[in-house]
């Protein structure tokens, strides 16, 4: 059983992936896809830093269900980057992001990795471990915003 829904989850994962690898044919709607993935994970990143900091009240329920949300929208933005001419246009993405890729994609399969660390912590409930894990994914979100993206 466990095989037949491992099998289930890869097609559905590689025909996703098909279908996403031909979803932008213009660069503006790439530009715009990612923009728009980015300000769902700040959203996410924001209302939970407000917890973490005590500046809300702390909901264990809600905090997990940011954490899943924004492990999940991290996989988003890095297929609308390949997109030709999308490093032109409205971005505030900074060419540094093209000319040294392999970093910036390592940068952000970091970024999911501490995502969903973040949301495997975040579903147990610990408070210490979850201040640290969202200590990591935002220092390494910050990181990369100094390096590639515009102010």
């Amino acid at each position: 059983m466990k095989t037949l829904k491992t099998l289930v989850i890869a097609s559905t994962l590689l025909a996703s992936t098909s279908v996403l690898a031909h979803t932008f044919n213009e660069a503006d709607k790439a530009i715009k896809y990612r923009q728009a993935a980015f300000t769902m994970i700040a959203g996410n990143v924001s209302e939970m830093g407000e917890m973490v900091k005590g500046k809300t009240e702390w909901s264990d329920a809600i905090f997990a269900k940011r954490a899943n949300q924004l492990s999940e929208l991290s996989l988003m933005p890095l297929d609308a980057f390949y997109v030709e001419g999308s490093d032109k246009g409205k971005t505030n993405a900074l060419p540094k992001v093209w000319t040294n890729f392999p970093d910036f994609e390592a940068r952000l399969a970091q970024f999911q990795e501490d995502t969903a660390t973040l949301a495997s912590i975040a579903d147990k409930g610990d408070k210490a471990a979850i201040r640290k894990a969202f200590g990591k994914a935002v220092k390494n979100c910050k990181a990369c915003h100094s390096d590639y993206k515009a102010k």
